[in-house]
């Protein structure tokens, strides 16, 4: 027995136990991706990495992928938790990192971007929707007040403008034909909700959003030319065949519902680079298939020359699914 303010106990004191936290029992759970243009220096990136670790530590977040693309020069951070606020503080510590290491004007890659934190993507994983905007909003005022000039999109912009659309009136596609971005195309169109009223050419400016869980799913194609054809003919050639399969697979083009896709140069090869906007709808598999039944329709000499050839290659997602970051969240939960 022992004794609290003169009343006789039971030995031990009895404990109730603490619910096991599981993914059935997450109230609350959310996702950003944050988007750096920077993947080839690599003492750059393990100083941002570093950054993003220890605030997911401090900040009680699950950094569940970082995926870095050389190629494109431009890295993923996939932060995953249950608190708004842990998330969008630990997306701001990348971004301010970023920000210090990384000069845009002197950014070179084949993927198109628009600023040092060129996106982030915020997501409802479970629990109600407009905590994905809330969570955009907070990342887009924290962005702002580091002097990134915001364009929000999706569920945290008041005219829900979509994030094809902003980069479509920027040049943005029109940029990924070369490799760059072309300049301020429709910015005047565009009035940033935070930060800066105008960019500069240092930090170039960022989109914030929220929409549900895009997969980004990137298919390679291969290519063989004839020997007399040169480096730069041969991938102006495939690029001019993959813009043609992109838009057939995509739904702008009478393809997929619900993809987006564009080509891009990936190393010696090219990708039709897609997001799938609802897998419910579209799946990575009919991608897959679709992209394969389009390559085949199309007269590859037409765009290749003659003795040209063009195989498709086996897709990959770039990121976590909606399960995997559930299950990292209810770990993470469980072990606070």
């Amino acid at each position: 027995m022992y004794r609290i303010d003169g009343f006789a106990h039971a030995w031990p004191p009895r404990v109730t136990p603490r619910p096991l936290m599981t993914v059935a029992s997450l109230s609350r759970a959310l996702a950003a991706v944050v988007y750096v243009s920077e993947g080839r220096r690599t003492v750059v990136l393990d100083a941002i990495e570093r950054v993003a670790r220890d605030a997911s530590l401090k900040n009680r977040v699950a950094l569940v992928n970082v995926f870095v693309d050389r190629e494109y020069n431009r890295t993923g951070f996939t932060l995953a938790g249950a608190h708004t606020d842990g998330i969008a503080n630990t997306a701001l510590d990348i971004a301010k990192k970023s920000l210090e290491l990384i000069d845009f004007s002197t950014h070179d890659a084949t993927h198109p971007r628009l600023g040092v934190v060129d996106h982030v993507s915020c997501h409802e994983l479970r629990g109600e929707r407009d905590a994905g905007a809330a969570l955009a909003r907070n990342i887009g005022r924290g962005l702002g007040d580091q002097g990134v000039p915001v364009k929000l999109y999706g569920d945290a912009a008041s005219d829900k403008v979509g994030l094809a659309e902003i980069r479509r009136r920027a040049g943005y596609f029109s940029g990924s034909k070369e490799g760059r971005w072309m300049g301020d195309g429709g910015l005047r169109e565009l009035a940033f909700e935070y930060g800066p009223s105008e960019m500069s050419s240092k930090i170039g400016f960022g989109c914030v959003g929220a929409v549900p869980w895009v997969c980004n799913y990137n298919v390679p194609l291969t290519f063989t030319f004839d020997a007399g054809v040169d480096a730069d003919e041969r991938m102006r050639r495939a690029l001019a065949f993959g813009r043609a399969a992109a838009k057939c697979v995509s739904e702008r083009g009478g393809g997929l519902p619900s993809v987006q896709s564009m080509a891009l140069p990936h190393g010696d090869r090219v990708e039709v680079a897609c997001n799938l906007l609802d897998m419910d709808v579209t799946s990575t598999a009919d991608v897959q298939r679709a992209t394969e039944s389009t390559v085949a329709s199309i007269n590859a000499w037409d765009y290749l020359g003659v003795g040209s050839t063009v195989r498709v290659d086996q897709g990959y997602v770039t990121n976590q699914t909606p399960e995997s970051m559930l299950e990292a969240i209810a770990a993470l939960e469980r072990g606070s």
